[in-house]
């Protein structure tokens, strides 16, 4: 278990050391034993929880996510997530998994109403989940906050900003870890002054000097996150600032309860290719790191990647939508440090007032000018 892992979850060594009594349940129903309402997953106790009855329940022991060995014949066949069952949005064709008990109305992406139940789709079972530590319960405030700080969102908004309702999802994030053995060539130059001419035509003038060099760097890359999600960027994934995979735990669906997750729309050897060339990216800006080079020319690399592994990371984000004068706004919270990431509307009366306080600026600006310099 990695430094800052979540150490609230038992696992089964806690569960044998215990002496193998766990108040945890062993349904895949997950419902209540006192009044038998459904439970869901609550991130603050870290235990599943009854809003009917307050009632508790321990989870049952889950060990950390492994890194299972990366070839190309991986993803073959079907697997299923068992205890689950899959609908899709025919309005943004979004797939999404939740517990086969549970009801789901609107998308959780677009929030359409036109969701229809989905046959299951061939593809890798997920063997690593990141449980939501940001609750239901927080995101009203961090989204509050979030628009507060926006200064050209209407002031209406801001003071009318209504707690909005969210749903909170699993998106499929798949992580690889490889050695890099690169063999390099690179031509780089630095810059040097030099004075020509005689007089009248006297001057400096800047020139390059160049250098070719070789060499070989070796890196181990950790980690490395795609998106596989048809509903989150990778561009995005980045603006929530990523996620702590290493700290995932083996998939169990009792962390699905009371959400629901998205099952991947890129592959995984997709998934590989691009986790691939952003290693290649980060090898070329180390090789060029090791020279102070004004500018570089080229650098030729011959990269071997070897010891590939991968994980397939069910990721917790927290979406929810908005309208504002007819018009929809989507924000994305993510589920573990709570950062957000969206869009809304602008104040015209507000970005007007900006470009009139500009432009009296530029105007006195200009006015000194010829009063003074002209």
């Amino acid at each position: 278990m990695s430094e800052g892992q979540d150490k609230d979850f038992a696992t089964t060594a806690d569960a044998k050391a215990d002496g193998g009594n766990s108040e945890s349940l062993n349904s895949e129903t997950y419902k209540c034993p006192s009044c038998g309402n459904f439970l869901y997953y609550d991130p603050k106790s870290r235990k599943l929880k009854c809003d009917y009855c307050k009632g508790s329940q321990r989870l049952q022991p889950v060990e950390d996510a492994v890194e299972l060995p990366y070839n190309e014949d991986v993803e073959q066949g079907f697997e299923s997530w068992q205890g689950v069952k899959s609908v899709k949005c025919n309005a943004c064709g979004a797939v999404t998994v939740l517990p086969a008990y549970d009801v789901v109305v609107n998308c959780p992406f677009c929030n359409a109403s036109n969701i229809v139940e989905a046959e299951e789709i061939g593809g890798l079972r997920p063997n690593g989940i990141l449980p939501f530590r940001v609750s239901k319960q927080d995101v009203p405030d961090i989204y509050v906050k979030w628009l507060k700080s926006k200064h050209i969102a209407p002031n209406k908004l801001k003071k009318q900003a209504e707690r909005q309702a969210c749903s909170g999802v699993y998106v499929p994030v798949f992580t690889f870890d490889s050695n890099c053995d690169c063999s390099y060539s690179i031509r780089y130059g630095k810059f040097y002054t030099t004075t020509v001419g005689s007089g009248k035509n006297r001057r400096t003038v800047t020139r390059t000097r160049w250098y070719c060099d070789s060499g070989r760097l070796t890196n181990f890359f950790n980690d490395v996150q795609v998106e596989a999600s048809k509903s989150i960027t990778q561009k995005n994934l980045q603006k929530l600032g990523g996620f702590d995979t290493d700290n995932s735990l083996e998939y169990h669906s009792q962390f699905l309860s009371g959400y629901s997750a998205e099952r991947y729309d890129k592959g995984l050897d997709e998934s590989w290719r691009e986790a691939k060339t952003a290693m290649e990216d980060a090898m070329r800006s180390m090789i060029i790191s090791r020279y102070n080079a004004d500018v570089v020319d080229y650098v030729r690399m011959d990269n071997l990647f070897f010891d590939r592994t991968y994980k397939y990371v069910l990721v917790p984000i927290w979406v929810f939508n908005y309208i504002y004068s007819k018009k929809s706004y989507s924000c994305i919270v993510n589920g573990r440090s709570g950062k957000l990431i969206g869009n809304y509307p602008k104040s015209p009366a507000k970005i007007g007032s900006i470009a009139l306080a500009v432009g009296a600026v530029v105007g006195v600006l200009i006015w000194l000018y010829f009063k003074y310099f002209a």
